[in-house]
């Protein structure tokens, strides 16, 4: 099995360019003022939160799903994505905000000071006698795409879970997927993924 190169996405800080980190830091700050003066959360989401990296890695993906459902593309106005957004992302991040490191931080005043968590010497090795323990891969002859003409969805959601198969674009429900090298694309009609032509 070979790991798809990676297509680091517009909202992966790790990997963006200048450009392209000014654009999101915009975007995300006046999202962010607008859901602190919304929710009533200036004192949860302090004015220094743009300091604190996992408070910028976890607002930069609540304004992800806030977007993802409150747009309108091919969705039902009533889906209840916008209620999921509230009871999955927006109250259990405000739950988890005490221990994202606020609790030195005053008015005006950022007390932040993240650590720089170093990596055993060791590293190397453990990961050269853990890979040398495992087994060698070696293809099932039985695959369940092997000669299949159509894949449930279940089927692709265990394979993905599995990272047997990759989505394509992961905020997409029903987007094409990468299964062994080949590309399998969702029939609206049939409600399954078949190969693509």
């Amino acid at each position: 099995m070979t790991i798809p190169q990676y297509n680091p996405g517009p909202a992966d800080w790790r990997h963006l360019d200048q450009a392209s980190s000014a654009a999101l830091w915009l975007e995300l700050r006046e999202w962010v003022e607008w859901l602190r003066r919304r929710y009533d959360l200036g004192s949860e989401i302090k004015s220094c939160w743009f300091k604190h990296d996992p408070m910028v890695e976890e607002l930069t993906a609540a304004m992800w799903a806030h977007r993802e459902v409150y747009q309108q593309l091919k969705k039902n106005l009533y889906h209840g994505g916008m209620a999921a957004w509230h009871y999955q992302v927006l109250w259990p991040l405000v739950g988890r905000i005490s221990k994202m490191g606020f609790g030195e931080c005053r008015r005006g005043v950022c007390g932040f000071e993240p650590d720089a968590p170093e990596i055993a010497d060791d590293f190397a090795e453990f990961v050269a006698a853990e890979v040398a323990d495992r087994p060698e891969f070696v293809p099932d002859p039985e695959s369940v795409t092997s000669g299949a003409e159509a894949l449930t969805m279940d089927q692709v959601l265990e394979m993905i879970d599995g990272a047997r198969a990759v989505a394509e674009d992961p905020s997409d429900d029903f987007t094409a997927v990468d299964i062994d090298g080949v590309r399998w694309e969702f029939d609206d009609e049939t409600e399954t993924y078949r190969p693509a032509e």
